[in-house]
């Protein structure tokens, strides 16, 4: 029998393939862009990422669990739909490689100065390697053991209450300077990975949709509890001007046992870009192979491993991280969009093209 993703891995999985390396930076973002109490903006970037959920449930339900892959090549000629599949393909290694790297630069900028930036992409390339040669089933097996570790870190919230204070919140709100599509377009780019779902069909059971409302809830708890601790422990003026307030708040965790928890902090977070890295390049990895079946999987895993390898050696600074990261965080919530309203179209399509053959065939 056929191993399937079990619903709880599957929640896990999702909620540690959303970039969660956006978090860091995401007090910041709202204020930014949202103003006074953006805090609240999540709620709603959160509810439209629900109904991204819902379509791509739909789509689970009226192609009776068909690949997307089989609805969309019963209707499409493949060669009209390659250059598309490339495009996506290239969104996605882009997104992961720029992720890898904006972890490294941040890690240097804060840590170690030192580091060599060849050696930790050399190491984050080799541990995506060993992981989808696992395929699916391995990967969310790692996922739910990697959670373990990167959600250790609540624990460390508590020791942050004492200076929470509420007289640091404002009656006003989304007042300021702001910018509402572009904010939105940043915070939705948080729950970013969870796209790569459309391409789960037959590898779950049945009944696996609740998994992806769970794994994006999971996730929308850790970033409104990060958000509203972050305005309660911070002035305004403050969340505006710090680059990336979460790490000055870990920055001032005060534990016996432990020293410098926003390095440990950040260390453990490793586990989670890596797992959005990989889910990023297994979705690549499952397009090409639909594009062309009858190349071995090690093929194309190398081929993503060295695109995404190259593209990650391209940015010089932060700055043209965050560029890179910007435009690409745009194509993939495009992506997220347009592809499970295609495929729904080619449904629908489908459905009253068979509505219409039945009823053709009853007249004669």
């Amino acid at each position: 029998m056929k191993e399937r993703l079990h619903p709880l891995q599957l929640s896990i999985l999702i909620m540690m393939s959303q970039n969660g390396l956006v978090l860091y930076s995401l007090p910041r973002i709202t204020a930014d862009y949202f103003g006074t109490n953006g805090w609240l903006s999540i709620i709603f970037i959160f509810v439209l990422v629900n109904i991204n959920i819902m379509m791509i449930a739909i789509i689970y339900k009226l192609g009776k669990g068909r690949s997307i892959f089989k609805i969309i090549d019963a209707s499409v000629p493949k060669w009209v739909m390659v250059p598309i599949y490339l495009f996506i393909i290239g969104v996605w290694i882009g997104i992961a490689s720029m992720i890898m790297r904006e972890y490294i630069f941040i890690y240097k900028l804060m840590f170690f100065p030192a580091l060599p930036v060849l050696l930790f992409i050399i190491l984050f390339t080799y541990l995506c390697f060993q992981l989808l040669r696992g395929g699916i089933y391995n990967i969310a097996k790692a996922s739910v053991v990697l959670f373990c570790f990167v959600e250790l870190m609540i624990l460390l919230v508590p020791y942050l209450f004492p200076e929470f204070d509420f007289a640091r919140y404002t009656t006003f709100f989304f007042k300021g300077e702001t910018d509402y599509l572009k904010g939105s377009l940043h915070v939705y780019s948080a729950f970013l990975g969870i796209e790569v779902s459309i391409l789960f069909f037959p590898m779950v059971e049945k009944k696996w949709t609740k998994a992806l409302f769970i794994g994006n809830f999971m996730s929308m708890v850790i970033y409104f509890g990060i958000l509203f601790l972050s305005y309660g422990f911070f002035s305004f003026d403050q969340i505006l001007n710090d680059k990336y307030p979460v790490m000055t708040l870990f920055e001032y965790t005060e534990v016996p046992f432990l020293t410098r928890a926003e390095n440990l902090c950040f260390s453990v977070f490793a586990f989670k870009v890596l797992s959005t890295i990989v889910i990023y390049y297994w979705g690549a990895q499952q397009i090409f192979k639909n594009i062309h079946k009858k190349v071995k999987p090690d093929f194309w895993i190398f081929i993503i491993l060295a695109s995404g390898f190259i593209l990650a050696l391209v940015p010089d600074s932060v700055v043209d991280v965050e560029k890179w990261l910007k435009w690409l965080s745009y194509c993939a919530i495009g992506i997220a969009w347009a592809l499970p309203i295609f495929v729904l179209c080619i449904l629908f399509i489908q459905i009253l093209k068979n509505l219409f053959n039945k009823e053709t065939d009853h007249a004669k």
